[in-house]
């Protein structure tokens, strides 16, 4: 799932058409503006990419306009501001391109809207098995009322389930939006689990007691990142994260590992896309989410880097 070498399909800004001449007041400010459109005749072209010491670099060299650009060079990803899943590429710091999170079609004009939030979401990849009292089931594959397996309280109905796609280029634009890859064996997982940054991991062993006086505690995936038994992944396809909500906050077995059911809190609220946020809050009301109970003590920052996995 982890791509060495990535590619995104980009339009060089020769082939954007924008309003009142050229990009006197800077790209960034211009591609904002309305009225910015796709050339008539319009091709995306194939940049690959490759993830440098400080980033991503081009795996392979690009021209855009007249400028050859070397493999190597630093490639810079940002979206652009009031059009949802719109980004400019930039090579070596200079504007390039722009790149899309979703299909542009050449003539038409660039989309406008309120940016999907970058706050690090939880869940799992949609092909991560989650235990069933029928057997294991990929999360992408269930739905509401039916049945998964907890630790401490047998078989649980899905109250809600959520779901968010996010694609590379978001993923280059945005890093905390990768998904975590705990290599196996880990966390008592059979295969690669992937989990976004955000999901909670059950850890239960003699760290828990050591270091916090706790039988078991709950920490985010992005904090125990530390290669190769956990890493961040950049998937090329990009990731869909799957969200389950039971009646009240469990531990669920993902690939036979201990994982949270959605607790969102706050920020997982925040996390949310907003048509996601208004279907949670028709099943159940915030107020009564917020209310919830932890089902085990949850670290933050710091205190659960402590418990990276080759510690």
């Amino acid at each position: 799932m982890n791509a060495a070498q990535i590619t995104v399909g980009v339009f060089a800004l020769d082939r954007i058409l924008l309003p009142g001449g050229g990009p006197a007041r800077g790209w960034p400010q211009r591609l904002a503006e309305c009225g910015a459109a796709l050339a008539e005749g319009a091709e995306a072209m194939d940049l690959t990419l490759a993830e440098g010491p400080e980033g991503p670099v081009l795996a392979r060299p690009a021209r855009f306009g007249r400028t050859d650009w070397p493999a190597g060079a630093r490639v810079q990803v940002e979206p652009v501001a009031g059009r949802a899943g719109l980004f400019l590429v930039r090579c070596g710091g200079k504007p390039v391109a722009v790149a899309s999170s979703f299909p542009l079609l050449p003539g038409a004009s660039l989309p406008e809207g309120v940016p999907a939030t970058v706050q690090a979401p939880a869940g799992f990849a949609a092909g991560t098995l989650i235990d069933t009292p029928d057997g294991p089931r990929a999360a992408g594959s269930l739905v509401a009322g039916e049945v998964v397996t907890t630790l401490s309280n047998g078989s649980r109905p899905l109250r809600w389930i959520g779901r968010r796609r996010v694609s590379a280029i978001e993923m280059l634009a945005h890093p905390g939006l990768r998904p975590v890859m705990i290599a196996p064996g880990a966390l008592g997982n059979a295969r690669d689990l992937v989990v976004a940054p955000a999901q909670r991991l059950l850890i239960d062993d003699w760290r828990a007691e050591v270091y916090f006086g706790e039988d078991r505690v709950l920490v985010p995936a992005c904090a125990l990142v530390d290669p190769p038994v956990a890493r961040s992944g950049l998937p090329e396809d990009g990731v869909d994260y799957v969200m389950l909500l039971c009646d009240r906050h469990e531990i669920l077995l993902a690939e036979g590992a201990l994982s949270e059911s959605f607790h969102p809190g706050e920020e997982g609220l925040a996390a949310l896309e907003p048509e996601a946020r208004a279907a949670l809050a028709y099943a159940v009301p915030e107020a009564e989410l917020l209310r919830r109970r932890a089902a085990s003590p949850i670290l933050r920052g710091a205190e659960a880097r402590a418990l990276r996995l080759q510690g």
